[in-house]
């Protein structure tokens, strides 16, 4: 018995070792595999594909980079025009990967090549395979317009509809206006929403003639509208206002609302009578379509504010699902309290906060609501309220003016000044895993720093596009994907959550701290007013001729004691944040230091900002924000704050 025990323990002793020398092995082997990866990079971007590939082929088949490495072998080999081992490797990935980015990437490459083989029916099978097994891919799309050509001779039916899919998905795809002409050349049936798409494709292709002939044949709004854009391009303004005219007047509900909006608002601006003139016009036109509702929101904001809040009553009580009634009942609820009508305005305030939650602005109507039962004495409920617009809406201007009042505070006329804003620019894989929603090759690619891979594999995803164009120091481009991914999101994350980083990044922070603390300003209320201003784009020109970061002009950035200045020289960073912050600096000391004053002077103008400031006396600053008669420097206000909100709340801690 003692022996069996014996006998027992040095077999799992023996086990035991065993386990430990494989883990010490493969952590070895993987930590030699990241180093041969980060090596072939460094080969890869020199352009010296030979090397890189020796690299990424010295990679283990046991090792977790094996699949990436194989996928970086065939992307050399293809460089260096050897199609035969490119076809080896992405054959070889296709074959043993399920990865949903990498596998459909090596089939669609290793199916291209058979193409130019003219191994046809090898080929076929493959994208097929994408077709069928990877829907999600935007390699399923371009696998569809393959489909179509391999298939327009013998089943030209089943070409028209691969076609189509590729043209809806992507009218402006590099094969968009080749799967438009396959179809036009194929003689078969179109219907009208077939030659509209088949028209936009070619729109986008700037074939503006053969656009122009395909889209007239289509009697739809879209199609109208895209007859109208065509005659504006071409110059034809009142053959493209004929056109807007009939896509209003034939509006159905196939049209985005943003659409609809487009079209009106591209009527008034090349309209030349009034804008309360046309709209009456327009109302008249769109009387029992889609477009009502919209004609008539437009038509509230030439009106007189009591007549126009009988327009807005009218669009919220009659068209209650229309895209445009949340913002009327908003501004009848504003109007109600302004009026002294609080209890109304209450009332209001709950119906709308019953019928439209996740609307955009529903975080505005919520604070009001929770400042009228503040105002009521309902300290606990308003609190309650207040939270919850913090919950749910924690990035928005009104997030930050809650925040405040809970922390028993009016909205501040300065900020808070926190110090220096840190260096950023830098993700863990922590960072990489909420940005990329754990997908593990994408984390690791973005790990490793292989942004072009991460380019390649097409990912249709807001942040993944995002994080590209961050790294890229594209920071416009990365707001914009962002922001388009946070608009998805139903339940908003935490601020600690990296996504947020790419809505907010950090850029030229050395040179704002800089001249911030010269000019005794908040580096972080800075950070804001640049990211607003420009998006990070130091070469951003405005049709006005604003310029550069801080979107200076030359006149006002001459005038500020550092001689003259041109729009070119407005295109250097260093210049133009000095600049910008000097500028404003002056604004606030214009206004007795208030930088809320001074925010609202830079967008619209200190002599406006004069105006508006006398009837500051007579309300709280929130409703003077709310009541500023310019709609623009109305949302710049909220913009900036709801920015510098945000930029504290993520970095502020750090």
């Amino acid at each position: 018995m003692k022996d069996l025990k014996l006998i027992i323990i040095a077999v799992c002793i023996f086990i035991l070792a065993v386990v430990l020398m494989f883990y010490a092995a493969g952590k070895s082997n993987t930590k030699r595999a990241y180093g041969l990866y980060r090596q072939g990079l460094g080969f890869y971007a020199q352009k010296d594909y030979h090397n890189a590939y020796y690299n990424f082929s010295k990679i283990s088949r046991f090792s977790k980079l094996y699949h990436i490495a194989l996928l970086k072998q065939g992307q050399c080999a293809l460089n260096v025009g050897d199609k035969k081992s490119a076809y080896s490797k992405f054959k070889h990935l296709g074959n043993i990967s399920h990865d949903v980015h990498l596998a459909p990437y090596a089939l669609y490459n290793a199916a291209l090549i058979n193409m130019e083989h003219k191994k046809y029916s090898h080929a076929y099978r493959k994208f097929k395979t994408i077709y069928k097994k990877y829907p999600d891919s935007d390699f399923k799309k371009a696998s569809a317009y393959q489909l179509g050509v391999l298939c327009k001779d013998k089943k030209p039916h089943a070409a028209k509809d691969f076609f189509m899919e590729y043209i809806e998905y992507a009218p402006y795809g590099r094969y968009a206006k080749a799967a438009a002409q396959n179809m036009l050349e194929s003689g078969l049936v179109l219907n009208d929403e077939e030659k509209y798409n088949i028209a936009n494709a070619l729109y986008y292709s700037f074939e503006y003639n053969e656009a122009l002939k395909y889209a007239g044949m289509s009697n739809t709004a879209a199609a109208a509208a895209l007859c109208a854009k065509i005659h504006e391009h071409s110059g034809s303004i009142r053959k493209a206002l004929s056109y807007y005219l009939k896509a209003l007047a034939i509006c159905d509900e196939t049209l985005e609302p943003e659409e609809i909006s487009s079209i009106i608002g591209r009527y008034l601006a090349l309209s030349k009578e009034p804008k309360k003139d046309t709209c009456a016009f327009l109302l008249k036109q769109t009387k029992k379509t889609a477009a009502y509702p919209a004609v008539l929101y437009t038509y509230a904001n030439c009106l007189t504010k009591l007549s126009a809040i009988k327009c807005y009553q009218a669009v919220y009580s009659k068209y209650p699902a229309s895209y445009w009634a949340p913002e009327s009942l908003r501004n009848v609820i504003m109007y109600s309290y302004e009026t002294g009508y609080s209890k109304k305005a209450k009332r209001l305030a709950q119906d709308y906060l019953g019928k439209y939650k996740n609307t955009k602005s529903a975080p505005a109507v919520k604070f009001w609501y929770g400042k009228i039962l503040s105002e009521e004495k309902k300290t606990a409920e308003a609190g309650r309220v207040f939270k919850e617009l913090i919950s749910e809406s924690p990035d928005s201007y009104y997030a930050y003016i809650a925040y405040n009042l809970l922390c028993g505070r009016q909205t501040p006329l300065n900020s808070v000044n926190l110090g220096k804003i840190p260096k950023g620019g830098n993700f863990s894989k922590n960072d990489l895993k909420q940005i990329f929603n754990n997908d593990k090759t994408l984390v690791t690619l973005a790990y490793l720093g292989d942004i072009e891979a991460l380019e390649e594999l097409r990912v249709h995803n807001d942040f993944a596009a995002s994080y590209i164009a961050y790294k890229k120091n594209n920071f416009p481009y990365a707001i914009y994907y962002a922001n388009k991914g946070f608009e998805k999101l139903k339940v908003k994350p935490a601020h600690s959550d990296a996504r947020y980083k790419l809505l907010y990044p950090l850029a030229y922070t050395d040179k704002i701290n800089n001249s911030s603390i010269k000019f005794a300003q908040n580096p972080y209320l800075m950070l804001a007013l640049v990211r607003e201003e420009s998006g990070f784009n130091p070469e951003a020109l405005s049709p006005a001729g604003a310029s550069g970061l801080m979107q200076l002009m030359p006149q006002t950035a001459s005038s500020l004691g550092f001689g003259s200045v041109s729009v070119q020289d407005l295109f250097n960073p260093d210049l133009n944040i000095k600049l910008g912050i000097k500028y404003f600096s002056d604004l606030k000391n214009m206004f007795n230091r208030t930088e809320m004053l001074a925010v609202l002077s830079y967008n619209g103008g200190p002599y406006n900002v004069q105006m508006w400031t006398s009837d500051l006396e007579h309300k709280s600053f929130d409703e003077f924000v709310e009541d500023i008669p310019y709609l623009e420097t109305q949302n710049y206000i909220k913009k900036v704050f709801g920015s510098y909100w945000n930029y504290v709340r993520i970095y502020g801690k750090n």
